[in-house]
């Protein structure tokens, strides 16, 4: 034995090998499930979906909903600006705290 090291080196590449573990007395219990027969499939990833069947809008149906969005926003501020006033004009103002009463100085008699 001149190199023990290498051995060891070989032994642990070794143990890392998928038909190692399938021996029974090193590393597969056995309540494992089988290993399938063959690989599996690859995913579909190239696939590609049909292409669509609708049409683009065409540019004035893009101005119309543009406007129907700007106009349901405006409204939406308006109605949020006249509700924030009603609940204002509900609450009644807060008190200001009073101020901690200030001591009084004796005048100093002539």
């Amino acid at each position: 034995m001149r190199h023990p090291a290498a051995i060891v080196v070989l032994a642990l590449a070794l143990s890392g090998c998928s038909y190692v573990a399938d021996v029974p007395l090193i590393g597969v219990p056995s309540n494992a499930p089988k290993r399938p027969e063959g690989p599996g499939a690859y995913l579909p990833v190239h696939d590609v979906p049909p292409p669509r069947q609708e049409e683009v809008l065409d540019v004035n149906e893009q101005t119309r909903i543009y406007n129907e969005l700007n106009e349901a926003r405006e409204k939406g501020k308006a109605t949020a600006a006249s509700d924030a006033a009603a609940i204002a004009a509900s609450q009644p103002p807060a008190k200001p705290a009073a101020p901690a009463p200030a001591k009084k100085k004796k005048k100093a008699e002539k």
